[in-house]
């Protein structure tokens, strides 16, 4: 309230009790808003870390003929590449994300010379690209609700530490000046009173 000027009169006290009603009853939206936002990114985050992990349980399944692509004449990177990746927008805890869908890749053709192996490697490397594109999508999806969150933690501050301790306070010192000024009315009405008496008394 420091250095915020109040009009001490009904009509304000009356305006301040509004806005201490409307915040009283936004509070608890902003918090619960800020609770699903922090769910939903560790929600997220969870299933990053379980993409991650298939991501290395299946180069470690792999690890065997690896070896032998890493020996050949064979660039797998020939016969695979991305066209994009295929998402859709979705609403999570109110903000809107693109949610992953697919991967179309494009595939080149494999000739009879190509070795037997290549067509495991290119199963693996779709499945592999499929969930880091995955990944990608769920971290945009992060950046996104992390922005929200910020600003409803935000509002939750502006309610919790100024707006509601504001109304407050303005309502109180509203109310003492009110009932100080009717005090002072009425002392200054009998003061008036009883002069008035005295001077019409013989």
């Amino acid at each position: 309230m420091a250095g915020l000027k109040i009009k001490y009169t009904k009509t304000e006290r009356a305006r301040q009790k509004k806005i201490l009603k409307v915040s009283e009853r936004m509070l608890p939206l902003f918090e619960a808003m800020e609770k699903s936002l922090m769910a939903s990114v560790n929600s997220i985050s969870e299933r990053i870390e379980q993409i991650r992990e298939q991501i290395e349980q299946n180069r470690l399944a792999a690890r065997d003929w690896v070896a032998v692509m890493s020996d050949s004449w064979v660039d797998i990177s020939n016969f695979i590449s991305i066209n994009k990746i295929i998402s859709k927008p979705v609403d999570v805890a109110g903000v809107r994300v693109q949610q992953f869908e697919s991967v179309d890749f494009e595939l080149m053709p494999i000739g009879e010379e190509t070795p037997l192996w290549v067509d495991d490697a290119i199963i693996l490397m779709q499945n592999q690209l499929q969930l880091l594109a995955e990944i990608k999508c769920l971290q945009e999806q992060i950046v996104l609700l992390e922005e929200e969150l910020l600003d409803v933690r935000a509002r939750v501050k502006l309610f919790e530490n100024r707006r509601i301790p504001n109304a407050k306070i303005a309502i109180r010192k509203i109310g003492q000046k009110l009932q100080d000024d009717e005090r002072l009315t009425i002392a200054t009405a009998k003061v008036v009173k009883t002069s008035k008496q005295k001077e019409l008394s013989p």
